[in-house]
């Protein structure tokens, strides 16, 4: 049986879910005939240190949006020197290592990557042993991605827009390693919910006579949506909220003792981390939300206008752009425009307009087949075999000038090591 390899890291949800949809489409459509495994890579493979410091470098972007996007814009520009393969042979050597060795043991026929590090590893390990399947990455950023993810040395880097491609182009990757494919999710998004909307309001204590509003900040709930909530829930809003406070433990028990303290006769649910978020959208009639891709691209499957209240970095401003530049959704960047925007939605038919223009959205309506023709793909790319990259005179040469340099400088060397014994 033949191995598919989907390696991810989980810092929030972004790069797991899709792969995870990735796994459930192979599996629907070629049931028996395939291993296929999502594995959260650096903490699999044992890189624990890299693994903590990949995870807290992305928590500390989700509570820095201004910092990161500055921080994006640095990475872009420096190009070579920060795709990932560059960063992860300065920096993350301990993931190189055990990366390397957990592929030499799995043994993948394929490698279909959702997060750009993972690539590299799969990249150096195949370079390094000589090993034979092919490498894709899929870049969970729909419309704007970062420079990390450029790496002409794998076979394709598949993006979900033609937008998305260009960004790539300009940032150095070859044309003809770019191929677009509509952004995965999962199946249940677009299945019929079978809980009614009134079992599902009931169950969390909510008014089925109220509109719905949904709040999210994503899987780690850092970010400025939780302030908005509640400045809404103080003022009485006439909607039912419910919030989604992911792994946040902190802002959970914030929210809970607000609401307990019997302020405000809005009805309120408050919830952790939660695996249902096809029903919760199924009842939303609003959401606020950060504009991670996974989130953003789920609101317009359910047809729920959203309101963004911040991004983690650039590359989600693009996903923020989609929303906006189609009138489906807004940006609001303080407590003046979010109040004109809510008082807008109290006094007009703007939601029923927005919900419209999406139903009309021809990307949304790629979503629902999205995962099965990636299955597809990837299984199409198992049945031909893995072809070797013949090197171009100039890597060559360029490995004939390093060899000499580093004899002469063996040859220079006090280093014991390197000392020519002479009899």
């Amino acid at each position: 049986m033949k191995k598919i390899l989907i390696p991810m890291i989980e810092a929030g949800g972004g790069h797991k879910m899709p792969a995870l949809a990735i796994k459930e489409a192979i599996e629907e459509l070629y049931p028996d005939q395939f291993q296929v495994d999502v594995i959260d890579f650096a903490r699999e493979c044992g890189a624990n240190w890299d693994d903590k410091i990949i995870k807290g470098i992305w928590d500390f972007a989700l509570a820095r949006p201004d910092f990161t996007t500055s921080a994006n814009r640095l990475i872009d520009s420096l190009n070579r020197l920060t795709r990932s393969n560059t960063v992860m042979k300065l920096f993350l050597q301990q993931f190189i290592h055990k990366g390397t060795r957990y592929i030499l043991r799995y043994k993948p026929d394929i490698v279909f990557s959702t997060h750009f590090f993972c690539s590299s590893v799969a990249l150096f390990a195949r370079e390094r042993y000589n090993l034979n399947y092919k490498i894709f990455s899929y870049m969970t950023d729909p419309i704007r991605g970062h420079n990390l993810w450029v790496n002409p040395r794998i076979e394709a880097v598949i993006v979900a827009t033609k937008e998305a491609k260009e960004y790539l182009i300009n940032q150095g990757m070859p044309k003809n390693r770019i191929k677009i494919k509509s952004f995965p999710l999962n199946k249940k998004f677009f299945q019929k919910v079978e809980k009614t909307r009134e079992e599902i309001l009931s169950e969390l204590s909510l008014d089925i006579s109220r509109k719905t509003l949904l709040a999210t900040s994503g899987g780690q709930g850092i970010g400025e949506t939780v302030e908005y909530v509640k400045s809404l829930y103080k003022s009485r809003f006439p909607f039912n909220i419910i919030v989604i406070c992911g792994k946040n433990k902190e802002v959970f028990n914030e929210l809970l003792s607000l609401k307990e303290s019997g302020i405000s006769d809005t009805p309120f649910a408050v919830l952790g981390f939660v695996d249902n978020m096809h029903e919760l959208l199924e009842v939303s009639d609003l959401a606020l939300a950060k504009g991670g891709a996974s989130t953003t691209l789920e609101m317009l499957v359910k047809r729920v206008p959203t309101i963004f209240t911040h991004c983690a970095a650039l590359h989600e401003k693009g996903n923020i752009d989609f929303f906006v530049n189609n009138e489906m959704g807004w940006y609001v960047r303080n407590k003046k425009e979010f109040d004109n925007i809510i008082d807008i939605i109290l006094k007009t038919d703007i939601l029923g307009r927005y919900k419209s223009n999406i139903e009309a959205n021809e990307y949304v309506k790629t979503l629902p087949e999205a995962a099965y023709e990636l299955a597809h793909f990837i299984v199409k790319e198992l049945e031909t075999p893995y072809k070797k990259r013949a090197k171009s005179r100039k890597a060559y040469l360029r490995a004939i000038v390093l060899g000499i340099r580093m004899n002469l400088h063996r040859l220079k060397s006090k280093n014991k090591r390197y000392r020519i014994r002479r009899k």
